[in-house]
């Protein structure tokens, strides 16, 4: 018996075979994949719309009240609209630049930002690649905005 390739061979227990069309079992599929496209975008969105990580940017305060270097690796536009008091400005392919500023101890404590988290992470693989220790990834300003101790 030859099978369509838009059918499926089914044997049953009295050894009957039947031809079943797989259009009955395509549209369960196709919203199947439908979900998990729209649970992906759902778990995705708010990472890629930036904001940053409010876990980390809790315990990037500690370290910025105690005097750590703050650098925000934005572009000078996204800077120029608002900032961290404090805040140094390079952007995060300004490698020279940024070991520059933090200077030859490479165990300074330096906390980043920038929008959601990403530049920062490309900026930091470099800088501990060169030996540099105590780096922290703040994420995103929103987030350090929105976790901003009362004081």
């Amino acid at each position: 018996m030859q099978i369509s390739t838009y059918s499926v061979e089914y044997s049953h227990q009295n050894n009957k075979k039947i031809n079943l069309p797989m259009s009955k079992y395509r549209k369960p599929t196709q919203i199947m994949y439908a979900f998990m496209v729209m649970l992906t975008i759902l778990l995705i969105a708010p990472v890629l719309a930036g904001g940053g990580d409010p876990d980390a940017a809790r315990k990037a305060w500690p370290m910025i009240q105690s005097g750590a270097l703050l650098v925000d690796v934005r572009s000078e536009k996204e800077f120029s609209e608002g900032h961290l008091d404090g805040a140094i400005h390079i952007e995060w392919d300004k490698t020279d630049e940024l070991i520059a500023a933090i200077g030859t101890d490479k165990q300074r404590q330096v906390v980043f930002y920038c929008r959601s988290g990403n530049r920062v992470g490309k900026s930091i693989k470099v800088l501990e690649a060169r030996g540099y220790t105590n780096i922290f990834n703040a994420t995103g300003l929103e987030a350090l905005l929105a976790t901003r101790p009362a004081n």
